[in-house]
Formats: C-alpha cells, structure tokens, sequence
C-alpha cells in the first residue's frame, strides 16, 4: 500500500492542524510555539495536510492512470522526509512546504509526460499551481488550485464508486458524458475563482460564481449520489462534492462562509472518503460497512456546518462557541478515522487477509 506514509501523516497532521485551535479558543497561549496561529493553520492545511492525501492518491493512482510502471519510484519514499522538514519549519518559514511540493509536481509531471497522457495533463498543471503557490505562501490560491482537483478527481471518483456500488459494469451506464458541458463547467468555475482572487467584490464575480455553483450542481446530480443512501462511504464522497457548488453560492451571497465550506467540507470531507476508499479497496474490503468511519463522516458534516456558521456575518457572539465545536468536531472525526485505519496505515495488511477495517 504506497500510500499508507502519507494518509497516515495526513490524518496525524489534520489533527494537529485544527486541533490546535481548541486550547487557543480555552485561552491558552500557544505563541512561544506558534508565532502566528491563523496564518500556520491555514498554511498547515492547504500546503500540509491536503497535499498528504494528494501524494498518496496519486503515488497509487498513476501508474493506473498513465498505463506504466511508475517513474521515480525511488524518490516517492523520499517525500516523507521532505513533507517533515517542512512541517517543521513551518511555523516560521511561510514557504517551508515548498520544496516537497516542488518535488511532487515534478515527479506528477514527469509520469504524465512520459506516457505523453493528455487526459491528465491538467492533474499536472494544478500540481505544478499549487507549488507555486506554496513558494509565494499564497493560501487563497492553493485553495483554488486544490478545489480545481477536487472539481476534477470528484467528477472520476464519485460516478465510478456509486455505478461499482449499484453493480453497474461502468460510468457511463449511469450518466451520458458530455464534453462539451464539462468544459463549460470547468470555465465558469475558473472565471468564478479567478474574480474570488482578484476582484472579490465585483458583482460579475458573484454573477459568475452563482452561474459555476448551478453548473456544479447540474454535474453532482447526474451523478445520482441518492441511489447511494445506504452506502455511507460512497455518499460522503457525494456530499463532499455538493460543497463545491454550496461554496460557489456562498461567494455570491455569503462570503464569510465559502471558504469553509471548500476546506472543511469540499476537500476535508472529500480527503477523508478517499482515503478510506482506498485503505478498505486494498484491504479487500471495498464497501466494507463500519458505524467508527461512518460516525467519522457524519461528524465532519457537523464541523462544515459549525464553521461555515462561524464564518456568517450573523454569528455574532456566538462565534467563538461555533468555532470551538468546529474544532472539537474536526479533531474527534480525525481519532475516529485513526481509530478506524491507524494500525493498517502503521503496519500493513494483505488485501489477500480480508482483514475488516473500521
């Protein structure tokens, strides 16, 4: 299992990343520690935390992708050590996650130019984004970068998991593909994101974000994600996704609250199904049932509503109350999906074993 290194400082790292905020909300003073407390949290996510998961998807889905053995096989490994040193030093060094960035976005780009692979070109390109946005420390673009890969892996992952659940031989017995509106799509969410961080409060950016949020919509719900009610793990993936549009519907009417429901909800909740997607899949329990991991989805779900809440300009006093539940929420969900994958991701297990999980 490739990926375990990463998913398992992902899912240590996320914990860290929020949880931090319970003692700061209680009083403490963390500062001899953590000099700027907002700005390493959002850093600690978008640059730390995500692309942990990122690494280990793509460690596993490439060479699938691209139809070859993987190209540079041996420098993966070395990521981890990269991915430390930058957590590390990234309490005062903003682009401190730099280099392990760089390094991944070259290895996505080498993989994808060697199999001369267009149809994941464009996995490339936002690899290559987002390690320039680490190298400028600039936040709001690796948000964008990772909404435009969770725009784009949702749009594989979700209909290919819900037509395996309904025992369908692929995607497209379930929707009729269209290029053209996923083009389209993809550049409404794009001119959407670009007046985000540009021109924030220009009301062609509210018109094109509500326009990306209808068109986001329409693509999530040819997926059918309500014929998978009985199946919590490929649900989660869908009510991830339906972040994407909800926070385009925000940008427009309420902004405070768009940017929480993208990194709790669209990539948090999204991060957490696909890495328990893929630990049950090479386990040999795909679709293994489990009330820990579903309880672990079902309280990322509170966390987005608290801190979207929190991020409403009505919040109000009550502000630091939501903010503390979100927190608490964000923190229990990860030990609940440690408690669940942990010894797997620590020690292995054979899909062969059959062993449950969760």
């Amino acid at each position: 299992m490739p990926f375990r290194p990463f998913f398992l400082l992902a899912a240590l790292d996320g914990l860290l990343a929020v949880g931090v905020w319970v003692p700061v909300l209680l009083g403490w003073d963390v500062s001899g520690i953590i000099p700027d407390v907002p700005g390493w949290h959002g850093r600690a996510l978008l640059f730390g935390t995500l692309p942990a998961m990122m690494a280990g998807f793509l460690r596993t889905a490439l060479p699938r992708w691209t139809g070859r053995p993987l190209v540079g096989a041996g420098v993966w490994p070395r990521l981890v050590p990269l991915w430390l040193a930058g957590r590390a030093l990234s309490p005062w060094v903003a682009a401190a996650h730099a280099p392990f960035l760089v390094v991944l976005a070259l290895l996505v780009t080498v993989q994808v130019a060697a199999a001369r692979d267009r149809r994941n070109a464009v996995v490339a390109v936002l690899a290559v984004a987002l390690a320039g946005a680490a190298l400028c420390a600039s936040v709001p673009v690796a948000l964008a970068v990772l909404l435009g890969l969770v725009m784009l892996l949702g749009g594989r992952i979700a209909p290919s998991l819900t037509a395996t659940h309904l025992g369908l031989p692929g995607k497209e017995m379930l929707f009729a593909d269209r290029p053209w509106f996923e083009r389209a799509a993809a550049l409404a969410a794009a001119f959407a994101l670009t007046g985000w961080l540009t021109t924030p409060t220009w009301g062609g950016t509210a018109a094109v974000s509500l326009l990306a949020a209808a068109m986001q919509t329409a693509r999530l719900l040819q997926w059918r994600g309500w014929r998978t009610l009985d199946r919590p793990s490929v649900l989660a993936v869908h009510a991830a996704y339906a972040c994407v549009p909800l926070g385009f519907t925000a940008l427009a009417t309420a902004p405070g609250m768009a940017v929480h429901l993208w990194t709790v909800g669209a990539l948090g909740l999204m991060g957490a199904a696909v890495m328990s997607s893929m630990i049950r899949k090479h386990a040999g329990n795909a679709f293994a049932r489990s009330a820990g991991v579903t309880a672990c989805y079902a309280v990322i779900g509170l966390a987005v509503v608290l801190r979207a809440g929190a991020g409403a300009e009505v919040a109000g006093e009550g502000r630091g109350l939501l903010l503390l539940g979100a927190a608490c929420a964000w923190s229990g969900a990860a030990v609940l999906f440690l408690a669940a994958f942990g010894r797997i991701l620590v020690l292995g297990s054979p899909a062969k074993e059959k062993t449950p999980i969760g």
